[in-house]
């Protein structure tokens, strides 16, 4: 198909693989699957729940990875079992890439992986723009794009340590104390004037 001469009616979708592919990048990448196809070192970006597919400037996108070893197992080449670690690798002037991945458990689920070596023409490079190395913002040579961003609404409280309103903050509370304190004594002091009942002075000017 990529060529241009290959009937796509004539290509049947293998439903295990599309069934796979559907579960890891969707439900759950952490699977036998996944495990089986990328590389030992590559465990973290692996969890119980989808893949993150927010495309953001400066963080990794995790999905790229896989689908780069996902590419490489369904179109790569697995190497003979003779190939170790130390010779899976490319040089400088190979066409393929080489990657050491972790295998599946051999002979039983319950043995040690039997990791393998992967020939592929897949490979990944960074997408920067000339825009971003030149700062060149506004550009029309090079492409450029733009990152929508949530912002959380939150406040902010600064407190300034000064002696001096320390100082003033107490003495307030001290005549703020002091002025109760008195009020307090000449309400109890008049209570019998200030809280008598209208009978009580009828009778006694009586």
């Amino acid at each position: 198909m990529a060529g241009g001469a290959g009937n796509a009616s004539s290509i049947q979708a293998d439903p295990l693989t599309v069934t796979r592919m559907l579960y890891g990048f969707l439900i759950q990448s952490n699977n036998s699957w996944f495990q089986a196809i990328t590389r030992p070192d590559f465990k973290g970006p692996l969890g119980d729940e989808p893949l993150q597919y927010y495309i953001a400037v400066s963080s990794p996108v995790n999905s790229t990875s896989l689908v780069q070893y996902v590419l490489a197992n369904l179109t790569g080449t697995r190497l003979g079992d003779n190939i170790t670690k130390e010779h899976c690798k490319d040089s400088k002037d190979d066409f393929y890439n080489y990657m050491w991945v972790r295998g599946s458990p051999y002979p039983n689920a319950s043995s040690p992986r039997k990791p393998f070596c992967v020939r592929s023409t897949v490979r990944r490079t960074p997408a920067s723009s000339p825009a971003f190395e030149l700062q060149q913002w506004g550009s029309t040579e090079f492409s450029t794009w733009t990152e929508s961003r949530w912002k959380e609404l939150h406040g902010r409280i600064f407190l300034v340590a000064s002696k001096q309103l320390e100082i003033i903050t107490l003495v307030l509370g001290l005549v703020i104390l002091i002025v109760s304190f008195v009020a307090t004594y000449f309400i109890n002091a008049k209570a019998h004037v200030l809280f008598s009942t209208p009978g009580d002075s009828e009778t006694v000017a009586y």
